[in-house]
C-alpha cells in the first residue's frame, strides 16, 4: 500500500502584510491569509480564503519577503484545528506552510524552500 501524504499547493495573493508573533519558548509564528479569485463566465465573481500558518524560519522568512498584495506560492499541509469559542466547539483548517515563493509578473522572482521544523503542540 502507498503511503498517504498531506501535501496541498496553492497560488494566490497576500491579503495582509504577515502578522509575526514570538511564542513565550521563543519560536517564531507567522500567520497570513492567502487570497484566491476565480473567475467563471455567467457567475458571481467569489474570493476564497484560506488561513496559513508558517513556524520557525519558514515565518521568519514570510514576514520579511511577503507584503499584502503579493502573488505567492505555498506548499504544506492541511491541519484542522479544534478549540473552543464561547463553550461551542470550532474547527479552523489552516495550510501549515512548509515553502513558498513570491511570483513576479514573468516568472518566480524570489524563491524559498527551506526545511519546515516540527509545529509546538500548543499555541501558546
Amino acid at each position: 500500500m502507498l503511503p498517504i501524504h498531506n501535501q496541498i499547493q496553492l497560488i494566490g495573493r497576500a491579503g495582509h502584510d504577515v502578522e509575526l508573533l514570538t511564542l513565550t519558548d521563543g519560536t517564531y509564528r507567522a500567520t497570513l491569509r492567502l487570497y484566491q479569485n476565480e473567475r467563471v463566465p455567467g457567475r458571481e465573481h467569489e474570493a476564497q480564503v484560506h488561513s496559513l500558518v508558517a513556524w520557525s524560519a519558514v515565518a521568519t522568512q514570510l514576514h520579511a519577503r511577503i507584503r499584502r498584495g503579493d502573488r505567492i506560492l505555498v506548499q504544506g499541509k492541511l491541519l484542522h484545528r479544534k478549540f473552543e469559542v464561547n463553550g461551542q466547539p470550532t474547527v479552523k483548517s489552516e495550510i501549515h506552510v512548509a515553502h513558498f515563493s513570491l511570483l513576479g509578473s514573468r516568472s518566480i522572482t524570489r524563491s524559498v524552500s527551506l526545511a519546515a521544523e516540527p509545529a509546538p503542540e500548543t499555541f501558546g
